[in-house]
């Protein structure tokens, strides 16, 4: 049996909302299709890609696997036919775009090559620093807009804030942990644990925060400004961490298996969006990349 994009577009809807009902509404279907088309899609790869709870469902290690091909498949056809359909912009102009490290990381390199694409007449300038120093640059209308980490930014009156994005924060953990047998995770199960903390765009203050209105602290045996370093500690069972879909990736570099799982009583968002000056209007060409930034950035975030 072979399986439809149709299947897959439920798949990552279920895989996303881990609710059965909440997948069906986000599809416009009943709650028994779902159910159907999950178990056919099963079939036809021929593995278990759920494990079923009284909570909603989890991801298998296979489900994970195929959620990788499942989003690229559903991209690249939807590449195709924006493919048939591009139609470059021919403005002109330089627009000055700020971007938090955070972004620079995990969400330029997925989407800078298609926006200077889409404005080949357009000088683009992506400049990466903390946020403090974009807002400032902000400010003093060296940078014309910027892509931060909204959530983190205080709402001032010179400044017009605009979320794009809300990005869930989960479990990293290695697989083959026990916790990883049970059904649902609390914050409590993983107090104890060696936490592996990043320390970038302000995420310290905001997990110790989080994690204090909750009568405790993590556990931090680490602290690195590198993604790549989290990651490859999760993998070898070094520790966990609390991170989000954006910048989750399965693998570490050396090749091993990084697993997520939701901590039911933590739930927290990593929110993207712009943040433009309330004082100052911006130029067409800057207005007419923000529009297409807007579209792309909604894009990356519902595929993570």
């Amino acid at each position: 049996m072979k399986f439809t994009l149709r299947q897959l577009e439920f798949f990552i809807a279920l895989a996303q909302t881990q609710q059965i009902s909440k997948a069906a509404s986000r599809c416009n279907i009943s709650q028994s299709s779902m159910t159907v088309a999950m178990r056919n899609l099963e079939e036809a790869v021929n593995n278990a890609l759920f494990v079923r709870h009284a909570k909603g469902v989890t991801l298998t290690a296979a489900g994970e696997r195929f959620l990788h091909h499942a989003r690229k498949i559903m991209n690249d056809s939807q590449r195709a036919i924006d493919d048939l359909l591009y139609q470059p912009q021919l403005a002109t102009g330089t627009v000055n775009i700020g971007v938090a490290k955070t972004l620079s990381a995990y969400l330029l390199p997925a989407i800078i090559t298609e926006v200077e694409q889409h404005f080949p007449l357009m000088t683009l300038n992506f400049i990466e620093a903390d946020p403090a120093q974009l807002i400032a640059s902000l400010r003093q209308r060296e940078t014309d807009l910027c892509l931060l980490l909204t959530s983190n930014i205080a709402c001032e009156n010179d400044l017009k804030i605009e979320t794009f994005i809300r990005s869930p924060r989960r479990l990293w953990i290695a697989q083959g942990h026990p916790l990883l047998s049970k059904p649902v995770i609390y914050l409590a199960d993983i107090a104890d644990l060696p936490f592996l903390l990043l320390d970038t765009d302000e995420y310290p203050d905001v997990i110790r925060e989080h994690w204090h209105t909750r009568g405790g602290q993590p556990n931090v045996a680490f602290t690195t400004t590198s993604f790549e370093t989290v990651r490859s500690l999760v993998a070898k069972g070094r520790g966990v961490t609390i991170l989000s879909d954006l910048v989750y990736r399965p693998w570490s570099l050396e090749g091993l298996r990084v697993m997520r799982r939701t901590v039911e009583d933590s739930m927290t968002y990593m929110d993207v969006g712009a943040v433009l000056s309330a004082t100052v209007a911006l130029s067409e060409p800057a207005a007419v990349v923000l529009d297409y930034l807007r579209v792309m950035i909604t894009r990356h975030g519902e595929d993570a």
